[in-house]
């Protein structure tokens, strides 16, 4: 499937585009977002092993990190990914927005590399390596650029580009990592793969922001307004965090250290689970985008999402429910089976998590951010509930941590789905032209 057909430009090939053909473009950036997922699974895999439950769950918290920053600066992507697919007249000042962006992150690296040593952020989040988040700092300046160019990537509906990037990003963290594990570098040396891999997916896909011309014409005015519409997204990133992978430094700072191993296992299916849907969200944020600035219905555009999301999400929960053991032992191993009873807790919440993340997404794209209020105000709930649990009189289980999740997540996905059809359901779904 060419390109071509989904780059085209011109108003008149954008308007014979209908968001139900996308079902192309979606699919095979949904099965490039899952080819990634299993190329971290596989890292996960082998350092599972390797490390073993304790070094493990150090690893898995310096992830978490990672990942709390991309996904807080994937709120700037989905903003520039919404402007494009709207065809907005100032894409010219983004090249400007992306050169600005890739110096600022220089600049303030000293400043954010000063804070973390001295304020011994390492030592509080129980890390036995503290150097292991300069290492994770360095690879900043390139963040904010990555997310820059995939934004625009994505709004364009370029496939090849996104495609690639996401790959590359992949094989550099697992390749990298594993050979300077097994070269002896331990720890440090896979954190510095993992931070070259932010570097390797940004050189390949940086030329999607320099197709458009250097113009400072309207660069402040376009970095206020996506700075605007990337503030509920961020909200929407940063509770995707927490919700999703909080009680990995959670069970750090409260539970055993092998504890908070069997944790961070968890966690990983769970990120499996979300990941493996999350490509989803990407594409699924310009075609409601589009369709809803076209007055088009939206639950046509959405209808592929949610076909594809289910027919990953129901076999990863039946697995989850009926052979846990044989997936902990494929996954991480033996040495993590004893959070085998655990294991369905922790799907059933990483799918109904990801089912309010994407109708909140498609929310958002239709300039509804009732969804992203309901998320957010989903945080200090369950972590509240948390820490009621922690500080009782009782000695704190895993257990307890994912019964809470599972019980607050189910009741954000009904919250959520009630929203969706008082917004959506005045929409036709007949699939007629």
């Amino acid at each position: 499937m060419s390109d071509a057909v989904f780059t085209q430009s011109g108003a008149a090939a954008r308007a014979r585009l209908h968001p139900l053909f996308l079902i192309g473009p979606v699919t095979v950036i949904f099965l490039s977002a899952n080819l990634a997922n299993a190329g971290n699974l596989a890292f996960n895999m082998l350092f599972s092993r390797w490390m073993g439950p304790e070094l493990f769950g150090e690893l898995a918290v310096l992830l978490t990190i990672k990942l709390a920053v991309l996904a807080l600066l994937n709120a700037v992507q989905m903003a520039v990914s919404r402007h494009v697919a709207e065809g907005r007249p100032d894409l010219g000042a983004l090249k400007r927005l992306n050169s600005i962006a890739l110096l600022a992150g220089f600049a303030a690296l000293p400043v954010i590399a000063m804070t973390l040593w001295v304020g011994g952020v390492g030592e509080a989040l129980g890390l036995s390596h503290p150097g292991l988040l300069l290492i994770l700092a360095a690879a900043l300046p390139f963040a904010t650029p990555l997310c820059l160019a995939r934004g625009v990537a994505l709004g364009r509906v370029a496939v090849k580009s996104t495609v690639l990037s996401t790959q590359v990003e992949m094989v550099v963290r697992l390749g990298l990592g594993a050979l300077a594990w097994q070269a002896g570098f331990g720890i440090e040396g896979v954190t510095v793969a993992i931070g070259l891999s932010i570097l390797a997916g940004w050189s390949v896909i940086g030329r999607d922001v320099s197709d458009f011309s250097d113009s400072a014409q309207g660069a402040r005015r376009l970095a206020e307004g996506l700075a605007l519409a990337a503030l509920p997204f961020g909200l929407l990133q940063a509770a995707q965090v927490i919700l999703l992978d909080g009680e990995v430094i959670l069970a750090r700072l409260w539970l055993e250290a092998e504890d908070s191993g069997h944790a961070a296992a968890l966690s990983l299916f769970q990120r499996i689970a979300f990941f493996a849907s999350f490509g989803l969200a990407s594409v699924l944020l310009p075609v409601v985008a589009r369709a809803h600035s076209r007055s088009e219905p939206v639950v046509r555009a959405i209808l592929p999402v949610a076909a594809l999301f289910c027919a990953v999400s129901l076999p990863l929960v039946l697995g989850a429910v009926i052979i846990p053991e044989t997936l902990l032992r494929l996954v991480v191993g033996p040495d993590y089976l004893a959070a085998a009873p655990l294991l369905w807790k922790a799907a059933v919440a990483a799918i109904a998590f990801t089912a309010s993340y994407l109708l909140a997404t498609a929310l958002a794209a239709s300039s509804d951010y009732r969804g992203i209020a309901l998320v957010a105000m989903c945080v200090p709930l369950q972590i509240g509930m948390m820490m009621m649990a922690a500080y009782g009189a009782a000695p704190l289980l895993l257990a307890e941590l994912l019964t809470i999740k599972l019980i607050c997540q189910l009741g954000l996905l009904a919250a959520l789905l009630g929203t969706c059809v008082q917004r959506f359901g005045k929409f036709p779904i007949s699939l007629q032209s």
